[in-house]
């Protein structure tokens, strides 16, 4: 079990881990980053809730207290699809007669942001992001029930 002093910290670190996450992922197509890291960042979030709030602290948050819940029937879904939609960005563009993985790129205005930049890349790192995050908090939750 957890303090209260850690429980309260972490109600402050984790969307504060789940934003640099977001971050990551947007300066992927552009710097250093992108799904890899993205998901990682937020897998290490989601794990960091199971750690100090512990598996049944888990299912009380998502409201299946009295039930037996296995959270890796809903993260191997999300890892399957994100390894077919970073399949997919190459397939999209191979069957467009372009080389695999080439990618687009345009700039869309968003009302209080300004200019986004956005690439076709975006879509291969959602989908790295899927399936590291996915994956790796089916891990976590194997490993955390023995």
């Amino acid at each position: 079990m957890s303090t209260v002093i850690v429980r309260q910290v972490m109600k402050a670190v984790i969307p504060l881990m789940l934003l640099v996450s977001l971050n990551f992922f947007l300066q992927g197509h552009n710097l250093p980053g992108g799904g890899f890291i993205a998901g990682v960042m937020a897998a290490a979030a989601v794990a960091l809730i199971y750690i100090v709030f512990d598996f049944e602290g888990v299912k009380q948050l998502v409201g299946k207290d009295n039930e037996e819940v296995h959270f890796v029937e809903e993260y191997i879904p999300v890892s399957d699809a994100g390894i077919a939609l970073a399949a997919g960005t190459g397939l999209l563009s191979t069957s467009l007669g372009l080389s695999f993985l080439s990618h687009r790129k345009g700039i869309i205005h968003l009302p209080f942001f300004g200019e986004f930049h956005w690439t076709t890349a975006m879509l291969f790192d959602l989908g790295v992001f899927m399936a590291v995050f996915g994956s790796l908090l089916a891990i976590v939750e194997v490993l955390g029930e023995e």
